[in-house]
């Protein structure tokens, strides 16, 4: 079963990170969150923590994450997706891989409905999570 784990950070002044896609074949110019696909034997927190450093050129501390959801409910193909959360302090520099085009630190309100009309039920499922837990 294919595993995908993601990262949401939060910046001191409350803004979240969202990332746009580089021209992705299924879901365009899609928000995104960086993270991605774990490899074999891989833990899903290490296989975030590489892939937000791959993709973001962030290094995460993984003490100062949270786990806030895990499962298929939104996977069309029983993806197993995993989806952390971290408050940082201080905005971290963002050096973005190939695989994004764009970033932006927004509010709230508009990361949930960016998460909310995109085509990736990954970014459904960060939008319902974030709402039910009031994040």
């Amino acid at each position: 079963m294919k595993e995908v784990a993601k990262l949401i950070i939060v910046d001191k002044d409350n803004k979240y990170l969202l990332m746009y896609r580089s021209n992705h074949p299924v879901f365009g110019d899609d928000p995104d969150l960086p993270g991605g696909t774990i490899e074999l034997g891989e833990s899903p927190l290490d296989g975030m923590a590489r892939e937000v450093q791959e993709e973001a050129g962030i290094i995460i501390d993984k003490d100062a994450v949270e786990e806030i959801y895990s499962g298929i409910d939104y996977s069309e193909h029983g993806t197993f997706y995993t989806l952390f959360i971290t408050k940082m302090g201080d905005r971290p520099v963002v050096n973005m891989s190939w695989e994004h085009s764009s970033y932006d630190w927004i509010s709230r309100d508009d990361f949930l409905s960016k998460a909310k009309s995109a085509n990736d039920t990954y970014m459904h499922m960060v939008g319902d999570t974030l709402a039910k837990m009031g994040l």
